[in-house]
């Protein structure tokens, strides 16, 4: 890791002034795919996804300068979650509006079914969520700092492949598939970390 890395602020801390554009287009470029992630998990289906993703992303820029960090009881996941939740309830709550506006009849069973998102239930999806993402993000950043067959091997183990499945695969042999699986490891270890630090401390 770099020293201009590890002396940089972080991406939030550059985040919360909103007059570094740069630091907006890189915390969007990292947290867009995340927000479409968690939606597509709480199976907002019946609603526009896109204008919801965008009015999340609207409302962090506005809020964000105003959070206060606290490692014990503020954490950025902590209070993502919560603006998520809020966001999604007032788009349900205004699409039940307009249904019940232009009909009498039943809601609609999908949107009626979102209603009951609970606190819990959005944190308990983001942090699945997060762990899959920070995962994916890591291995894209590093894949290219080994062989294709080398994240192979890695991936195939994640998969639960065995170390003789694998090496009959790739045609090595087992102690090869174990260095390659453990340097690739490593270096995502790393990886993981510095993700972490960039995006989660704020």
């Amino acid at each position: 890791m770099s020293e201009e890395w590890e002396t940089r602020q972080t991406l939030l801390m550059r985040a919360k002034n909103q007059n570094d554009h740069a630091a907006w287009e890189e915390f969007v470029a990292y947290y867009r795919d995340f927000i479409y992630m968690v939606l597509h998990q709480m199976n907002l289906y019946s609603i526009d996804i896109d204008d919801l993703a965008q009015e999340i992303l609207i409302k962090i820029w506005k809020s964000l300068p105003n959070h206060i960090y606290d490692k014990d009881r503020a954490r950025f996941r902590t209070w993502l979650s919560r603006l998520i939740r809020n966001q999604v309830l007032d788009y349900i709550r205004a699409t039940q509006r307009r249904t019940r506006k232009h009909t009498a009849a039943a809601e609609d069973d999908a949107v009626g079914s979102m209603s009951v998102i609970t606190e819990p239930d959005v944190e308990k999806i983001i942090q699945q969520e997060w762990e899959v993402y920070i995962v994916q993000l890591a291995l894209k950043n590093v894949s290219s700092l080994f062989s294709e067959r080398a994240i192979e091997a890695f991936s195939m183990s994640i998969d639960g492949k065995s170390t003789e499945q694998i090496a009959k695969h790739l045609g090595v042999k087992p102690n090869s598939v174990v260095k390659l699986k453990n340097r690739v490891k490593e270096r995502l270890v790393k990886e993981i970390h510095h993700l972490r630090n960039e995006l989660e401390s704020v």
